[in-house]
């Protein structure tokens, strides 16, 4: 069922692995931290926020991967240059996690996050998220003074909305642009707005695979959160697992990584998706492999 035509990528960043056969390595999570209304902010603008409601939300983290084997990255939000520099010093500080610069399409706030890795000797450990079709040259300027190896690349817009074959394209514009700027560690995130996108995100992340091994993902959640019948015609309480449903989806088709969204979602996406992982490592007994440790196959029992 996994097997690509191409040899496939493991990555290292930070301290994670990412990447490879499906029921190999664990499924990376990516939980969001100061996004738009998330209760940890004080002042967006200034990028101030609890501290220790915020140290607690990066313990049940550190927990649930412990707990599961699944690794975690960090989506860190940031509005303003002023929110990233002081939300990824914090972090780098408080956590081993590697972290994604999520500037919110500014390529302004995107810079001042490399910069800032750059200048404060974590550079190896974050991710631009994301470079996409209209990220400018002023930003691939700062990957390459930067030294920044690492990118997730949005194969998405307009035109290749409806088509998985346009967003495999797209995303060879991409790989040969940011490799033309010094990124090694490419990861592919295939883009989801809603639920029909979901499934065309999901057919592009394994054609992706299969011709060219990066890690692949999406950021499945998006379909819930544009689901605007969800509530209304099934109650709040359908909410939930709709959303632990629509990040199982990628992972179940071999999905690298998923972008799981609000980190406070977290406790029931952790251990459905270690469900998959654990069982996806069924599928290589036949051919006597096995996951190394940790790994879900051996943490949740």
């Amino acid at each position: 069922m996994f097997d690509y035509s191409t040899q496939q990528r493991t990555l290292e960043i930070g301290s994670v692995k990412i990447g490879g056969r499906p029921g190999l390595n664990s499924t990376v999570l990516i939980p969001s931290l100061f996004y738009t209304k998330d209760k940890l902010v004080l002042n967006e603008e200034k990028g101030e926020f609890d501290k220790s409601k915020t140290e607690e939300t990066l313990n049940m983290l550190q927990g649930l991967s412990d707990k599961t084997g699944l690794p975690t990255m960090l989506d860190v939000v940031g509005p303003t240059c002023i929110a990233i520099d002081e939300y990824l010093r914090y972090l780098a500080d408080a956590t081993d996690f590697p972290l994604l610069i999520d500037g919110c399409d500014s390529a302004e706030v995107n810079a001042t996050g490399i910069m800032t890795s750059m200048e404060a000797g974590f550079i190896d450990r974050v991710v631009i998220n994301s470079l996409t079709p209209t990220t400018e040259d002023e930003l691939y300027q700062v990957i390459t003074h930067a030294g920044l190896k690492n990118a997730l690349l949005l194969t998405f817009d307009a035109v290749s909305m409806l088509s998985s074959s346009k967003r495999v394209a797209l995303a060879e514009e991409l790989m040969k642009k940011s490799q033309d700027v010094g990124i090694t560690n490419i990861m592919i995130d295939t883009g989801v707005m809603d639920i029909p996108t979901l499934g065309i995100a999901c057919t592009t992340q394994h054609l992706l695979k299969n011709k060219y091994g990066y890690p692949v993902g999406c950021g499945a959640h998006n379909a819930v959160s544009t689901w605007k019948g969800l509530v209304s015609k099934f109650g709040i309480e359908a909410k939930t697992p709709a959303l632990v449903g629509s990040n199982l989806m990628p992972v179940s088709l071999g999905a690298d990584f998923v972008l799981i969204g609000p980190a406070k979602h977290a406790p029931v996406i952790y251990p459905s998706v270690a469900m998959i992982d654990a069982a996806l490592s069924g599928i290589l007994i036949e051919s006597r492999e096995r996951p190394e440790k940790p790994h879900p196959r051996f943490l949740i029992s």
